[in-house]
């Protein structure tokens, strides 16, 4: 095959797409052009990695993966006919069972009674123990992962002190103050670490229409931070280092470890059950602040919209689960508030100032 394609190159999982060609070098090579620079891979390299999302067909390869997305219907197929001759697997198909990594000269049963301790029984157990943690804890946690991450992203710092007077104007997360950040990246997204640091993609924010849709976001996120759901998917992450922090006192290693890996961090997955929380949460927050709480379906609805066949580890989804239900859920809810059809003419006026990059307060 010496046809080539064009696609969308992410560098990382969380990276910026970029344009780039794609064409076979021989039988089982590839040479990925992106601006300047020709990246060659191997479809016998054992980090490859092919597979179907939607209309999309997306490629994979490394370590951490480069993904490579293709949306040319005719000449998808030719290639997954390709990959099918050669014999390569599709993703889902691709994977070994980990027991038969496994160093067979140790003891199986004793290996396999320690995964399922670390896997099964210490992450919940590590959950629970730092709920007995102060909520200081959370700050210097979420200050932590903050500092580690913040050299990775493109904060719009005019933008962030606007959608900080936004916020101000909402009550997201009582016990904590909450700090906006606005970052310039395409990518639909946002994200709330512990103690209050909530940041959400010009991706996202520039997608939305009405005022009710940001303060939904917020208050999402806010009630994430309110009720802890952030620090409890990273104890139950960072399990290990949760347990010596709370049976020791070496809160020092807990941060450190947190802050070693913000970036791997930042797209924990949250539950169906905390995710409806916070759903429930947010628009009790929004009808006290004021505000339509139809505005959390809207934001639901605009994320269902914009999910389309997005590469699943970037898509905001991705970390929020989205389903039917969910949105079924915030309209019955809505419902309940009849009498809050409008936002404050100052979170308006905020809004309208937020959407237009570059302006003045």
């Amino acid at each position: 095959m010496d046809e080539q394609v064009t696609g969308q190159y992410y560098a990382t999982a969380t990276g910026v797409p970029r344009p780039a060609v794609v064409r076979w070098t021989g039988p089982e090579g590839l040479a990925v052009e992106v601006g300047r620079e020709v990246l060659h891979w191997s479809v016998r390299d054992k980090t490859f990695r092919w597979e179907i999302s939607a209309s999309a067909l997306r490629l994979s390869c490394g370590k951490p993966p480069q993904v490579l997305i293709i949306r040319e219907g005719a000449r998808m197929n030719a290639w997954m006919a390709q990959f099918q001759r050669l014999g390569v697997k599709r993703a889902k198909d691709a994977s070994i069972p980990w027991i038969v990594r496994v160093p067979l000269m140790l003891p199986l049963g004793f290996i396999a009674l320690c995964v399922a301790v670390y896997c099964w029984v210490l992450p919940p157990v590590a959950e629970r123990l730092v709920t007995v943690l102060p909520t200081s804890m959370d700050v210097r946690l979420g200050d932590a992962m903050f500092q580690g991450m913040s050299t990775g992203l493109r904060e719009d710092a005019a933008r962030s002190e606007r959608l900080q007077a936004f916020g101000d104007r909402l009550t997201v997360a009582p016990t904590f103050r909450p700090r906006y950040h606005v970052v310039d990246d395409a990518q639909v997204n946002a994200f709330a670490l512990p103690g209050g640091h909530i940041v959400v993609y010009t991706g996202l924010l520039d997608r939305m229409t009405a005022p009710e849709q940001l303060a939904a976001l917020l208050a999402h996120e806010g009630t994430h931070v309110e009720r802890r759901h952030s620090t409890r998917s990273i104890a139950r992450s960072l399990s290990g280092n949760v347990f010596v922090a709370v049976v020791v006192g070496d809160a020092a290693g807990l941060i450190g470890a947190a802050a070693g890996k913000a970036d791997e961090l930042r797209g924990l997955h949250y539950s169906r059950a905390l995710e409806s929380e916070a759903d429930a949460m947010g628009m009790e927050r929004m009808a006290a602040d004021s505000v339509d709480p139809r505005g959390m379906v809207r934001l639901l609805q605009l994320l269902q919209e914009e999910a389309g066949d997005m590469p699943e580890a970037m898509a905001f989804l991705s970390s929020h689960p989205l389903t039917q239900e969910r949105i079924a859920a915030a309209e019955a809810q809505a419902a309940h508030y009849p009498g809050i059809r409008t936002v404050p003419p100052v979170l308006d006026s905020l809004f309208q100032v937020l959407r237009r990059p570059g302006t003045g307060d």
